[in-house]
């Protein structure tokens, strides 16, 4: 592929191929030398992903053992993360399954009760949008994922991220179209920027670089994922000495609503609050904060 072809592959048509940090951008809201943007995933599997293989020779398919993790998640586990987030004040950007709305419409009520951003996280868990043909399938499912979670909460959804998250070379285009004004689709800068659509900004506000999601940490064992998350926001802090940085954690109802994975993501809480400076912050006021300083 030539350079110009690889160009538009990578969409950077769109996205800026080398996102810089805007003159002005001395400090986050507040004078805050580091944001840590809290992104919780609340998903739901049509058809739950087997997490140890089924039985030789199984004749029935349907896994319930894994469709218990889902349940748990919703059942105890979002209730459970609830509880944390209160306990040190910090709200999060809430990511959604569109059919959460119809089999568990409590959750997503008693997040935003509660104070939390609810963004979409397109329709099914079990069906990501590499699978879909053309644009107007996944069109078809986005609109049907907002509208789900704006006609339940009667507000607008402003922000949008793709199970994986993984795009679609169509994705930006129907996140303009949709109206939505923050993307967690791409984890390829230290900082947000702004994406232009054919004249329709949205920021895109990072998912985990720099950060980590609970996923990450659970393979390493809670102890020595804490470890690795407490050591990555020290040393972000150390070099927001010289510049603001960011830190986005992604953590699962279904993750890390188990009682040990929630008190890693009490511990940490606990850890970034006892430094000056710190700015908690859900997507949509990294986004609003972004359009600012970008302008």
């Amino acid at each position: 592929m030539t350079p110009e072809e690889l160009a538009q592959t990578y969409q950077w048509n769109y996205r800026p191929r080398e996102p810089r940090r805007p003159a002005g951008f001395g400090s986050w809201p507040g004078g805050a030398r580091m944001a840590v943007q809290l992104l919780m995933l609340h998903e739901w599997e049509s058809t739950p992903r087997p997490t140890r293989p089924m039985p030789a020779g199984a004749h029935h398919s349907f896994d319930f053992l894994s469709l218990g993790i889902r349940e748990y998640g919703v059942r105890c586990g979002f209730w459970r993360l609830m509880d944390v987030l209160d306990r040190h004040d910090v709200k999060a950007s809430v990511l959604v399954s569109g059919l959460l709305c119809e089999l568990f419409p409590e959750t997503v009520l008693e997040a935003k009760r509660r104070g939390h951003e609810l963004a979409s996280h397109q329709w099914d868990q079990a069906v990501h949008p590499a699978v879909y043909k053309s644009p107007e399938e996944e069109r078809e499912a986005m609109l049907r994922a907002k509208a789900a979670l704006e006609t339940l909460t009667g507000e607008p959804v402003l922000g949008y991220m793709s199970q994986g998250p993984r795009p679609t070379p169509n994705t930006l285009e129907l996140c303009a179209e949709a109206g939505f004004l923050w993307t967690a689709d791409y984890s390829d800068s230290d900082v947000p920027y702004v994406i232009d659509v054919n004249g329709k900004r949205l920021v895109s506000v990072g998912y985990v670089m720099p950060g980590s999601t609970d996923n990450d940490l659970a393979r390493m064992g809670a102890a020595a994922g804490l470890e690795e998350l407490l050591a990555t926001f020290d040393l972000l802090y150390e070099e927001s000495a010289r510049q603001p940085v960011k830190l986005c954690y992604a953590f699962h109802s279904h993750v890390s609503g188990k009682p040990v994975m929630a008190h890693l993501l009490d511990r940490f809480l606990a850890h970034a609050q006892q430094r000056p400076g710190v700015w908690f912050c859900r997507g949509i006021d990294m986004a609003r904060f972004w359009l600012e300083v970008a302008a």
